[in-house]
């Protein structure tokens, strides 16, 4: 998009036409006021996605909160506290609940020693689709050193191919695998007891629960077989150095805050935290840059802060799980207004059908991105933002090389194209005219000296120096690695040894997680959907899971590039050639995916890289604009939005019951 469009025909329709900033600018301006005014201004609120991780944003428009803060804090002067984020269901539960309420800091924190390790465990992650693929090059050359690489995963993905070992298992049971190999260090005396007595909270109690997980049972559950679990406590129990990648594919069944609580505990206990080849801590450091004086808003508690507690205790955010709940019903209030940025809320959330009638029924929308989107199908103004190659900001970096943090001004590559301008400059250009442009500079240069008046340069310095690279603002590279800094009290601020956490310990019993009402103990429940539900089993076979990333597309976007569909032109079910075969069905096939809530077409792979009885269907379809093979395949018509992880309000998406039949 190149121009601001305002909606000329119904909504669900992409019948717009070209109007000018100012008249866009303002009309939804004054919309804002005039809903705050006769609602209040918490029917105000905000969702950014994926495509609004630019630095300024992220620096610009989050709250002068305590705590880690997800959302756009553009409508918080206003006094609207909800902002909305793509962390209602993405990254949240690894990457802030379960590490902080395990050693009291976020998983970023956390750094896989791969260049050190004898092993690396690769659960709950592709680094193979990453962008960048960091991790992935890291990983490879560690092979290539001869590190040896264990796969746990339904899917035999591009790593596992290339694995020493691939330990297949059903979607959801990570936490009873978990506990299997636990067990198994203990009996070959692997586990470290002094520091369970001496640093852990729950120690006793995890050994006694763990006893249930025999090998025996543990197969039942995870369909790993009982010699691989063997093999795999053997490989923990070794004298070598262990380390693990991980990342959001634990988060998505019924247990998943609990899962990665466990796997940490699992490195925790084996003697592989902090130490050389295993999960070194590196405490995040203060960011140097200045930030606006928006406080988060403290009269009225944001949409979903009720039914999910402990997200809200440590994101300060709204859990937008919960806004059909809130346009529908209006439980607890309605919201009203919902600007969208960099977002694609169809494709992404479960059950698309609700959050469709949701945004059809809102009494405005605003969709802020470089292109239509299946959102903005229910818009009444699309606002063109530019790509990162059209505006001027900055860089961060951190754990890069020699840099703990270092920063770099990155100067735009081209004019923007048309009348687009970046998601920033439109943000500040909105607040200006809702009365508080005062807190964001009105042009890119400016909000960039703005964001680093406290560091010891000034901004043509900065420029001129990030022209040869990275500048520093913390480096230690000389200074000799420390091991295990609980012990020297270098992980909390008062200099006591242990962490930071309520208790000063490693919590397997989790303080935060008990003050906000739950049972603050992982333990292991079977799935809501899963052949102990027989009834439903009966039916629905298959567990479906989705999410993988592909390498031809990123989500939703670039499905309707030529080039990129050579590589996969349709979405696409996975499925075993054992579940294939009695259903007749091939490889090329269009089949129907069936839940309790849906069914949606695809077309079928018949592979042996898959566990038998699970399918891997593709996510990201469901776009208007999207090429023919992918714009009708939306697996979020099969999936469930009250199927959930009552931790964090996240989605089952990994641990689902389906039927997959002959279209």
């Amino acid at each position: 998009m190149t121009r601001p469009l305002k909606r000329k025909g119904p909504k669900g329709s992409l019948d717009f036409e070209a109007i000018s900033w100012d008249q866009a600018l303002d009309e939804i301006a004054g919309k804002v006021l005039d809903l705050k005014d006769q609602y209040g201004p918490e029917c105000i609120a905000s969702f950014i996605g994926r495509g609004n991780f630019e630095e300024s944003i992220r620096r610009m428009f989050t709250p002068k909160t305590k705590g880690f803060s997800v959302g756009n804090s553009l409508f918080m002067p206003l006094g609207s506290p909800n902002a909305f984020s793509v962390g209602s269901l993405c990254y949240i539960s690894y990457g802030v609940l379960a590490p902080i309420s395990t050693f009291g800091a976020p998983m970023g924190a956390l750094v896989s020693d791969m260049e050190h390790a004898d092993v690396i465990f690769v659960w709950g992650t592709n680094p193979a689709t990453d962008s960048p693929l960091t991790d992935m090059i890291r990983l490879m050359e560690a092979k290539k050193r001869g590190a040896k690489i264990v796969v746990i995963d339904p899917l035999k993905t591009t790593v596992a191919r290339d694995a020493d070992l691939w330990a297949p298992i059903r979607p959801g049971t990570d936490m009873a695998l978990i506990y299997g190999i636990l067990l198994q260090c203990f009996n070959k005396g692997a586990v470290d007891h002094d520091f369970g007595r001496d640093f852990c909270q729950g120690f006793d109690e995890l050994k006694e629960y763990v006893t249930r997980f025999t090998p025996e049972v543990v197969e039942g559950i995870t369909r790993v077989p009982k010699s691989m679990i063997e093999e795999l406590a053997g490989i923990m129990s070794s004298t070598g150095n262990i380390s693990f990648l991980s990342y959001t594919g634990l988060e998505y069944s019924n247990i998943g805050v609990q899962t990665i609580r466990m796997l940490l505990t699992l490195w925790a206990l084996t003697g592989h935290l902090d130490v050389a080849g295993g999960q070194r801590i590196q405490m995040p450091l203060a960011v140097p840059f200045k930030k606006p004086d928006v406080q988060f808003p403290a009269a009225v508690a944001p949409i979903g802060a009720d039914k999910y507690p402990f997200y809200f205790q440590l994101t300060n955010s709204a859990q937008f799980m919960e806004f059909p709940g809130s346009v529908l019903d209006g439980d607890p209030y309605k919201i009203r207004f919902l600007l969208i940025g960099g977002a694609s809320i169809l494709t992404s959330f479960p059950l698309t059908p609700i959050f469709k009638k949701a945004l059809s029924v809102l009494d405005y929308q605003v969709c802020v991105d470089i292109f239509l989107n299946a959102d903005a199908c229910f818009a009444d103004i699309v606002l063109p933002a530019t790509t990162y190659y059209e505006m001027s900001s900055l860089c961060c970096y951190q754990n890069a090389g020699p840099y703990q943090f270092a920063t770099q001004y990155r100067k735009k590559v081209i004019e923007p194209i048309g009348e687009a301008k970046s998601s920033y400059l439109i943000y500040a250009s909105l607040a200006e005219r809702l009365g508080y442009g005062h807190y964001y500079p009105q042009s890119e240069d400016g909000m960039v000296e703005y964001l680093i008046q406290d560091l010891p340069i000034d901004f043509e310095e900065f420029k001129t120096r990030s022209e040869h690279g990275p500048i520093p603002l913390y480096q230690d590279a000389a200074k000799p690695y420390e091991e295990k800094k609980w012990l020297t009290g270098k992980l909390r601020r008062d200099g006591k040894p242990g962490f930071s956490t309520p208790s000063g310990k490693w919590e397997i019993r989790s303080s935060l997680i008990e003050k906000a009402g739950y049972s603050p103990f992982p333990v292991y429940k079977n799935m809501t959907e899963g052949p102990d539900n027989t009834e439903m089993f009966k039916d629905y076979p298959l567990t479906l899971t989705t999410g993988a990333r592909l390498q031809s597309s990123f989500r939703s976007q670039h499905l309707n590039i030529p080039g990129l569909l050579k590589l996969q032109p349709n979405a696409e079910v996975l499925i075993h050639k054992e579940d294939a075969g009695p259903r007749g069905i091939v490889t090329g096939d269009r089949v129907i995916v069936v839940t309790e809530r849906g069914e949606a077409i695809f077309t079928a792979h018949v592979t042996e890289d898959i566990l038998a009885g699970v399918v891997e269907v593709n996510q990201g379809g469901g776009t208007p604009i999207q090429a023919e093979g992918w714009r009708d395949s939306n697996v979020n018509i099969l999936t469930d939005d009250k199927n959930r992880d009552p931790l964090s309000g996240f989605p089952v998406f990994k641990a689902l019951l389906c039927q997959v039949k002959k279209s």
